[in-house]
């Protein structure tokens, strides 16, 4: 036997084997979409909806998947891979869509005359078959726990920007208040009142002081210094009193 003839055997071989477990993975997947099936009838009409909507995009995708099998030129730039996935996905939804039906059917034909090989009984060794069909599913496995680490990857990242976004929003009033703090201090007042010595008349810089405190006191404070508006109201009545007494006299 040739070295070419030891190849095309291998090859043969590992075809056989990958249609055979290609076929059972899509026995298990045609498992769930029944259970999927018996979940969307006996659901809620939001759920079943919502259920449904998720099962035709499957449905959808793998009508696009199998689409290209209908043309002789996917066929003649195939490698077992492909062939083998086609099947699997063809297996999966033939009992449920009619597309994938007709697929499969061509896929099967497809194979019978290219490869001589049955899909629906390869002729594998069981062995193979087996410990293939333990790697496919332990890598569907690591698949699927990827997939939820990478969803629970995503909901830390927004938990974590959520509190790092509280924090800094607490250390800008902090420090708001820390400024305004600093800005009504003593210190600040007395460099004021020297800035202005000299400066125009001592009631004006007397006046622009007080104002400025006024400015700085919290509002609680402010209030408690403002003349009450009946002591204001009675010292005009008295000053204006007073200015009619003093007229009068001078009349007199």
């Amino acid at each position: 036997m040739s070295e070419a003839d030891g190849m095309d055997e291998a090859v043969d071989g590992a075809m056989r084997t990958g249609l055979m477990v290609a076929a059972r993975v899509g026995e298990q997947l045609a498992r769930m979409r029944e259970e999927e099936q018996r979940n969307i009838a006996a659901a809620e009409e939001h759920r079943a909806r919502q259920l449904q909507e998720r099962f035709d995009a499957q449905r959808a995708a793998a009508r696009a998947q199998l689409a290209p099998t209908a043309r002789d030129d996917w066929w003649d730039k195939s490698t077992p891979e492909m062939i083998q996935q086609v099947h699997q996905t063809a297996t999966t939804w033939k009992a449920y869509d009619p597309e994938a039906k007709q697929a499969a059917e061509h896929i099967r034909d497809q194979v019978q005359a290219r490869y001589g090989i049955d899909v629906n009984n390869t002729g594998a060794d069981e062995a193979s078959v087996s410990a293939a069909l333990n790697r496919a599913q332990q890598a569907r496995t690591e698949a699927e726990n990827e997939r939820t680490n990478a969803s629970a990857a995503r909901t830390d990242e927004a938990v974590v920007g959520a509190a790092v976004a509280g924090a800094n929003r607490q250390d800008k009033a902090a420090q708001k208040a820390q400024d305004e703090r600093a800005y009504d201090s003593p210190e600040r007042r007395q460099q004021l009142a020297e800035s202005l010595e000299g400066k125009g008349d001592r009631e004006a810089v007397k006046s622009r002081l007080l104002a400025d405190k006024h400015q700085g006191t919290p509002p609680t404070a402010a209030v408690a210094q403002k003349p009450s508006l009946a002591r204001t109201s009675k010292m005009a009545k008295q000053g204006g009193k007073g200015k009619t007494l003093e007229r009068d006299g001078l009349e007199r």
